[in-house]
């Protein structure tokens, strides 16, 4: 799981903190401002400043997925691999091909569009017409 350099961290007693402001401060424990996990304090190399990283081994993972410094990538990944699962769950769609116009009183085929009165808004379903109007038992 791929998580942002953070470079603004909690001291112990809850106050914000730069990665620059903790390299001066060696051995405290610090933790993420989003998520609240411990955080282990990197000095600057040539090309970056002094940064915080996840201890991505101690976190549990739906705690990193609700952090802001999670990459959004692997935030889009995972809402597309629950999206998909949702998808997958859910039954085939049946296409309608029998009308019945409640206004006019045909019954039609095709499209939801009565030719008698020239529109579809007052049609239903054929099997909700003989559910409800022409089968019911008492």
């Amino acid at each position: 799981m791929r998580v942002l350099k953070c470079y603004l961290a909690n001291d112990r007693e809850g106050h914000f903190v730069t990665a620059g402001e903790a390299m001066s401060a060696p051995g405290q424990i610090w933790s993420c401002a989003s998520c609240g996990c411990r955080l282990v304090l990197h000095a600057s190399t040539f090309s970056d400043p002094a940064w915080f990283e996840h201890d991505t081994l101690a976190v549990a993972r739906d705690v990193l997925m609700n952090c802001a410094h999670l990459d959004p990538e692997v935030k889009a990944e995972a809402r597309y691999r629950k999206l998909r699962n949702m998808l997958n769950g859910l039954d085939a769609a049946v296409m309608t091909l029998s009308w019945y116009c409640v206004w006019c009183g045909d019954h039609y085929q095709g499209g939801k569009h009565c030719y008698r009165c020239q529109t579809g808004i007052y049609s239903i379903e054929e099997v909700n017409w003989q559910r409800n109007y022409c089968c019911s038992t008492g």
